[in-house]
C-alpha cells in the first residue's frame, strides 16, 4: 500500500449498524431508453459492498459507510428485493445499485442475481443497469438466463493512468477497461462509462482537460459516458482536503465546458450531478445554480445542449482556469464564488 492507499484508508472509519432487510435508497426519475425519454426506478441494494474499498478504496469514494463489510445472507438480500419489486411499477428502465459490483459473485450471489434479474423481466422491464469493475465483466458472469437487456456502468473515471493511480487511488488498466467493454459488448450488454470531473489534486483547468481528453479515449468502446463531478462524501480524502480548503467542488461551468468540448463525440455524455448547487456539489455562485442544473437535465433527457447559460460569475470561473498552470492544487480563493445571491457563503 503506497501513501496515498493509506490515506484513504485513514480517513475512513467503520460504517454504522444498518436493517439487512431494507435497502439503502428507492426512488424514481426520468431517463432516455433507446432514445425516448420514460420512467425508471431505482435501487441501491445493501450488500458487502466494493472488494477493492475493503482493502483499501477510492479517493472520492464514501459508498462504504452504507455497506455491511461482513455481507448480507440472502434471505436478507430477498427480503429487500421484496421491497424492491414493488417499488418499480412500471417502469420499463431499472437502475440495480450496491455501492459495489453486481456482477462480484461474492457481494452478490450468483442465484439472488439471476432470480433478480429474472424477476425485473416477469415485471416487463426492458433495460436493467448495473455497476461493476472491470475484472467481473467475463463472459461467464453475464450470462443471466431470462434477463431484460443489460447496461454495464464502468467506472473508468480516467484515461490517464497517472489520474488513475495518484489522484483516484483505482488500479485500473486502460487494457482491462478495452477487455471489459469487449466482453459486455459480445454478450449482448451495453456499456456505460463513468468519467470523473476534479479528482483530488487536481486543477479546475486540469480536470477540465482530463475529463474531456478521456471522453473522446473512451467514446469508442461504450454506448454512453456520464460525466460525474466530484463531490465531498464523508469520511474520505477528498473531505478531508476540501475541510482543511486545499480542495474545491468543480464549477457547474466546468461540466458545461466539458460538455461543449465534447459535442461532436460519436456517443452521448451527460451529467446528473450529485450534490448539484450545494457546497459538497458541483456548484456556481448560488445565483445561476438551479438554472444551470435545470439546462443539464433538459440535455440528459435529450432536449439539446446547455447553451445560452449566462451570469456574472462566469468571469470568476474564467480567471479561476486561466491561473491553472499557477495553481498547486484543486483549492481556490476563499470566497471566490461568494456574493452573487445575498452573500450565501460559496
Amino acid at each position: 500500500m503506497d501513501e496515498l492507499g493509506t490515506f484513504v484508508r485513514a480517513c475512513k472509519s467503520p460504517p454504522p449498524a444498518h436493517r439487512l432487510d431494507e435497502p439503502v435508497a428507492l426512488w424514481r426519475e426520468r431517463e432516455v431508453l433507446d432514445g425516448v425519454e420514460t420512467k425508471a426506478a431505482v435501487a441501491i441494494l445493501r450488500t458487502r459492498g466494493c472488494y477493492w474499498s475493503l482493502r483499501e478504496g477510492c479517493a472520492m469514494c464514501g459508498y462504504f459507510g452504507d455497506t455491511v463489510p461482513g455481507g448480507v445472507a440472502i434471505d436478507a438480500l430477498a427480503a429487500q428485493w421484496r421491497r424492491v419489486l414493488r417499488h418499480i411499477g412500471d417502469a420499463r428502465y431499472v437502475k440495480l445499485y450496491t455501492s459495489g459490483s453486481f456482477l462480484d459473485p461474492h457481494e452478490v450471489p450468483r442465484e439472488f442475481a439471476t432470480r433478480a434479474l429474472a424477476d425485473l423481466a416477469a415485471a416487463g422491464v426492458a433495460q436493467v443497469l448495473v455497476e461493476s469493475l472491470p475484472e467481473f465483466v467475463q463472459p461467464r458472469l453475464l450470462h443471466f438466463p431470462g434477463a431484460p437487456r443489460l447496461e454495464i456502468a464502468i467506472g473508468l473515471e480516467s484515461a490517464t493512468p497517472l489520474v488513475l493511480d495518484r489522484c483516484v487511488n483505482k488500479r485500473l488498466t486502460w487494457d482491462g477497461f478495452e477487455r471489459a467493454c469487449a466482453a459486455a459488448h459480445d454478450s449482448g450488454a451495453r456499456v456505460k462509462g463513468y468519467l470523473l470531473l476534479k479528482p483530488p489534486f487536481l486543477t479546475e483547468g486540469a480536470a477540465i482537460a482530463d475529463a474531456v481528453a478521456s471522453a473522446r479515449r473512451a467514446a469508442p468502446h461504450v454506448d454512453s459516458l456520464s460525466l460525474n463531478p466530484v463531490n465531498v462524501q464523508r469520511r474520505t480524502v477528498v473531505e478531508r482536503l476540501w475541510r482543511r480548503g486545499e480542495w474545491t467542488a468543480p464549477w457547474l461551468w466546468s461540466v458545461v465546458e466539458v460538455l461543449y468540448r465534447c459535442a461532436d463525440l460519436p456517443v452521448r455524455l451527460y451529467c446528473d450531478p450529485t450534490g448539484g448547487g450545494t457546497r459538497r456539489g458541483a456548484h456556481n455562485c448560488g445565483d445561476c445554480d438551479q438554472r444551470v442544473l435545470a439546462a443539464l437535465t433538459a440535455h440528459r433527457l435529450g432536449s439539446g445542449e446547455p447553451v445560452g447559460l449566462a451570469c456574472d460569475c462566469r468571469a470568476r470561473w474564467e480567471a479561476l482556469v486561466a491561473q491553472g498552470p499557477r495553481r498547486r492544487d484543486g483549492s481556490e480563493p476563499m470566497g471566490l464564488r461568494r456574493g452573487f445571491a445575498d452573500g450565501r457563503g460559496y
